[in-house]
């Protein structure tokens, strides 16, 4: 784990608040996506972020935010679920 965001008691790290962030935007893209009826595109941007969270290999370096979901893949899944629900319900 990484050390605490606000100096207390805590449990929140960095890292796991930039996987919430990344799986927030991540699902608010996915679900306009589907609002405005690009269902197509929203599942493949979803099931290409959770392959990546739950970790799909592939050669070459990998960049910081596919690092980022590897290392905290439920907080940024539960993000992208909430954030395209969310949308889903505003849309």
């Amino acid at each position: 784990m990484g050390t605490s965001v606000f100096g207390s008691d805590n449990a929140l790290t960095y890292t796991e608040i930039h996987a919430i962030i990344l799986g927030a935007v991540v699902g608010v893209l996915a679900g306009y996506a589907h609002g405005i009826g690009r269902t197509t595109v929203a599942v493949g941007v979803a099931a290409t972020f959770v392959a990546v969270a739950l970790g799909l290999k592939y050669t070459g370096e990998i960049p910081a935010a596919q690092q980022t979901l590897r290392r905290e893949p439920w907080y940024a899944l539960a993000a992208l679920v909430v954030g395209g629900a969310v949308v889903l319900v505003v849309v």
